[in-house]
């Protein structure tokens, strides 16, 4: 069975005693909506001049970055007329090339360069007649022995 207690306050004890002293030597401490400060209030003329100011830098930024543009367009331009300079030359040298293979490739200018050379064309022109050729190639390209035995037992019949 529980026993009932009697309650006791806990103040009326020593113990307890240094605890409320020093809650009363604390200062008190009070809660103090705040908010934010308003602002003086500025002139229009001071507007004016931030809003000037800030269409001065816009419009500087806007010019710099059209200086940029410029500066590349021309840049672009330049390159262009320099590689159009450059095909023009590579051109005219692919025709003066093509027209000195013609003058070479010609049989007038090879006879000519052959007397000069000392050379003189051929007394008689004549051909050699070689017999089959023995050796074999199979289907897959390679060398075939019994292919090539098979010809040159045949070719000595």
């Amino acid at each position: 069975m529980a026993y009932a207690q009697p309650a006791y306050r806990l103040d009326a004890f020593p113990l307890y005693e240094p605890e409320r002293v020093e809650r009363a030597q604390r200062p008190d401490v009070h809660a103090v909506r705040g908010g934010a400060q308003a602002a003086p209030s500025s002139s229009p003329l001071v507007a004016v001049a931030i809003s000037a100011a800030v269409i001065i830098v816009v419009v500087a930024i806007l010019s710099f970055a059209r200086i940029a543009l410029m500066n590349a367009t021309v840049n672009t331009m330049i390159e262009a007329d320099t590689l159009s300079v450059q095909v023009a030359e590579a051109r005219t040298a692919g025709t003066s090339l093509e027209m000195e293979q013609s003058a070479l490739t010609s049989p007038t200018a090879i006879n000519a360069a052959v007397k000069r050379m000392g050379m003189y064309e051929p007394y008689a022109v004549g051909s050699i007649a070689l017999p089959h050729d023995v050796v074999a190639i199979d289907a897959d390209g390679t060398l075939s022995f019994s292919d090539t035995v098979k010809n040159l037992v045949g070719s000595q019949e």
